[in-house]
């Protein structure tokens, strides 16, 4: 079986920590790989607002997810505080990839690396659009 394989490429612009819930665990009893999407998401959407920006309005675009992929490294239990960290790469005209490293606070070990492929979209024609100068200067800094 071949196996997706994502390098976090340490270029990081932004950090968010989040607490694993009890809602957030699977039968196992540890981080289900559903909510860890979802903590992406969160930390995505933490990422766009401290930089004034939502996912409906980077620069009057919105952004659409095309893709996703997770590797897990690590489990992660109720109360583990997480630190997720995000950069961006692999810009097209029309997008560009925002990748995640989540890590264990307290022990430091990686908990999974994820990448996310995004494009622009002016939701007012329902086409996709260049990515955003507001985006690009957020890239570039």
């Amino acid at each position: 079986m071949a196996r997706i394989s994502i390098e976090y490429p340490g270029n990081t612009l932004f950090e968010h920590e989040l607490s694993v819930r009890v809602t957030d665990l699977n039968f196992a009893d540890h981080l289900a790989h559903d909510s860890v999407i979802s903590l992406l998401h969160e930390a995505r959407a933490q990422f766009f607002k401290a930089h004034n920006m939502s996912e409906l309005d980077v620069g009057g675009k919105g952004i659409i997810m095309a893709d996703i992929a997770v590797n897990y490294r690590s489990e992660a239990y109720f109360g583990d505080k997480l630190n997720v960290e995000i950069a961006l790469g692999d810009f097209s005209s029309k997008g560009c990839d925002f990748f995640y490293k989540v890590s264990n606070k307290k022990s430091g070990a990686t908990v999974a690396v994820a990448k996310t492929g995004i494009v622009f979209m002016d939701y007012t024609t329902r086409k996709l659009a260049p990515v955003p100068d507001e985006f690009l200067n957020v890239a570039r800094a």
